[in-house]
């Protein structure tokens, strides 16, 4: 039976001044006659959205309902971790984790911050028991056998500082850059992952409501149809391919895991980036990188960042 191959994106880290923009998606491999909407009644005994119920079935659900900042990052961990698990990967450290998601790319930009070289980093899992997510991998294993789902595995972009102010100026707008950066995974995990049909489901970005030139550049320029443009959804067809832009596309099962995994790998990522800089700046208070407090924190660092030699385009992201 011919299958379908479903991917969910999403990003963490688009409004900060400081740390990386990283962009997930995530694979799944249906049968042909189930769709993207389907994989949450099909994994309904194991996985869940609904807080309440975090106890008793792994929640997945937008990573703003999972995690509040300053909270333990176990619960974006303990999905993450678990669903990686069920594809054999087990990443030991921060490090190992960046360079599953985004390859050797990431490997070479995170080493040339200085905040990360020579540094080691946080090994993993870091707030949950290594055989808790043992146990809820192999639940998972067992909901997807026999349930015409299978994960595939996942992949990000991982934007750092340097090379997003690069390619803003190149894109002309860091929602150009998203959008790009999107529909270059989306291109990736499909050419990875060959099926049938394909059907592609992303987080609105922004007030964007056209991306059909958008898809087409990333594909060869192959003919885009136009299904629909409205405030909620964009949606297009393309050869053996379905897309689909909407607001809360959360509601989703592959574009929540992609939330989540974006912000627990974002979150990984500043709280590393904090511990170095507190180290040069005694009584520092640690920043998330958001607009306001991100301007604080510049001010607080920046007699240490200019006697270390460290640019400004390395460390401060212009848009």
């Amino acid at each position: 039976m011919e299958s379908r191959l479903c991917i969910g994106t999403d990003e963490a880290g688009y409004g900060p001044n400081l740390g990386p923009l990283i962009i997930v998606g995530t694979a799944w491999e249906l049968e042909a006659d189930l769709h993207c909407r389907d994989l949450r009644r099909q994994l309904q005994d194991v996985v869940t959205d609904r807080t309440a119920e975090r106890h008793r079935r792994l929640l997945v659900a937008d990573s703003k309902t999972v995690y509040s900042a300053g909270d333990s990052l176990e619960s974006l961990e303990l999905a993450v971790l678990a669903f990686l698990r069920a594809i054999r990967s087990t990443p030991a450290s921060l490090t190992d984790l960046g360079v599953l998601l985004a390859g050797s790319q990431f490997a070479g930009e995170f080493a040339a911050e200085p905040w990360n070289a020579p540094a080691e980093t946080p090994a993993l899992p870091r707030d949950c028991l290594a055989e808790v997510i043992a146990e809820w991998s192999d639940l998972l294993l067992q909901a997807m056998h026999g349930s015409g789902v299978r994960f595939c595995g996942m992949a990000a972009e991982i934007i750092f500082p340097e090379r997003f102010n690069k390619l803003v100026d190149q894109h002309g707008s860091k929602g150009a850059l998203l959008s790009e950066a999107t529909m270059r995974l989306v291109r990736g995990l499909s050419d990875q992952f060959p099926a049938g049909r394909y059907e592609v489901v992303c987080d609105r970005h922004g007030g964007r409501s056209r991306y059909d030139e958008l898809i087409a550049a990333a594909f060869d320029d192959q003919f885009v149809f136009r299904v629909e443009e409205t405030s909620h959804s964009s949606r297009y067809r393309m050869s053996n391919m379905e897309f689909c832009f909407r607001t809360k596309a959360e509601e989703l099962l592959p574009v929540a895991l992609a939330s989540m995994t974006a912000k627990y790998l974002r979150e990984l990522l500043m709280d590393h980036f904090n511990d170095w800089w507190a180290e040069q700046v005694p009584g520092l208070k640690p920043t998330r990188g958001y607009p306001v407090d991100a301007r604080r924190f510049r001010e607080d660092v920046e007699q240490q960042r200019t006697a270390l030699g460290i640019p400004e385009h390395v460390f401060w992201r212009q848009r």
